[in-house]
């Protein structure tokens, strides 16, 4: 990490990634998606609220709400797919174009209903994506 680069969450799209999940054997049961599709939305950087500044690695969902990598990959399957898999581009620009203000954090597991370890391939799609260079 260059801690020159260190940088508050925002919901510019000029700070995230979007990481095509293309490799994941899931990824042709999301529809409908863009040919480079399904997406994640990934953004570094820290919390604004957080006055340690503590730098992390976030994922956006379509609530419009920044959840900590490693507790996405904690959430069950459904809860992943369903709030923060992208099949097309577009449905980003437009989440994006609709968000205001500053980025807000979802760190809280009791948020959702269920949160467990789960073993299937999503963390080593995304490694895979990040590994590969961008276009």
């Amino acid at each position: 990490m260059d801690l020159n680069k260190l940088r508050a969450l925002s919901n510019n799209f000029r700070d995230l990634r979007l990481i095509s999940l293309q490799s994941w054997k899931h990824a042709r049961e999301i529809e409908p998606r863009d040919p480079g599709g399904p997406f994640l939305v990934v953004q570094e950087g820290y919390d604004p609220q957080d006055p340690t500044m503590s730098f992390d690695e976030f994922v956006l969902g379509r609530s419009g709400g920044w959840m900590p990598v490693g507790l996405f990959l904690k959430l069950p399957r459904e809860i992943r797919r369903d709030e923060f898999i992208f099949g097309r581009a577009s449905e980003v620009v437009e989440l994006l174009n609709s968000l205001g203000g500053k980025a807000v954090v979802v760190d809280r597991a009791d948020d959702f209903e269920r949160l467990e370890d789960h073993e299937d391939d999503m963390a080593q799609a995304l490694s895979r994506a990040k590994a590969t260079p961008s276009a």
